[in-house]
């Protein structure tokens, strides 16, 4: 009977160890792009022109962005248009290795991002930055001043896309913790 306790013991704590290394690979999912609050730049995709680059006179005016990935991503393109505080989806392209270029039309003095996922299952998403790790691209009116952004587009990303894992691990933790005591106590029944 005790060598079934030590085997079941044994077993209880490899698996918590198994548990605690795999579940938070496996846990980790797809990360969704917030333009101004999302994930940092990603050095796979490189702005390499954004147009218009000169204060604009008259809108709706097309936006056009050009840049390079280093494998498979979507790429979209986002537009924040004062004085709405939520970005809103231009455009949305499927990209393969090497050169781009996406377009949108906004109607006002505008902060553009661009962002893109790469994969289809756990999915990473970040910003295309230019070479210098802006993210953002300015659509100015002629003559006119924009107000400042939203303070909210301005936080840092700060989420955990890990949550799931601590939670199966604290799940995990409390499964051995059972066996261990229900072990002790058949042994101090068994004395």
């Amino acid at each position: 009977m005790r060598n079934a306790v030590r085997k079941l013991m044994g077993v209880a704590v490899l698996g918590a160890l198994a548990a605690l290394f795999a579940l938070p690979m496996a846990g980790a999912g797809a990360q969704e792009f917030i333009p101004g609050e999302g994930p940092p730049p990603s050095p796979e995709c490189n702005v390499t022109s954004f147009s218009p680059t000169a204060p604009v006179a008259t809108f709706p005016v097309d936006v056009v962005v050009e840049g390079t990935v280093v494998q498979d991503a979507d790429i979209t393109l986002f537009a924040l248009t004062p004085p709405a505080t939520e970005p809103v989806e231009l455009a949305s392209i499927h990209v393969t290795p090497g050169p781009f270029q996406i377009s949108g039309q906004v109607t006002g003095p505008s902060t553009i991002t661009l962002g893109v996922t790469y994969g289809p299952e756990n999915a990473y998403a970040a910003a295309c930055a230019n070479e210098n790790g802006v993210t953002t691209f300015e659509v100015e009116a002629q003559g006119a001043t924009r107000p400042p952004a939203a303070a909210a587009a301005q936080l840092a990303f700060t989420g955990s896309s890990d949550t799931p894992s601590y939670v199966l691990i604290g799940i995990a933790a409390i499964v051995v913790g059972a066996v261990l005591v229900v072990a002790a106590r058949r042994r101090s029944h068994l004395s």
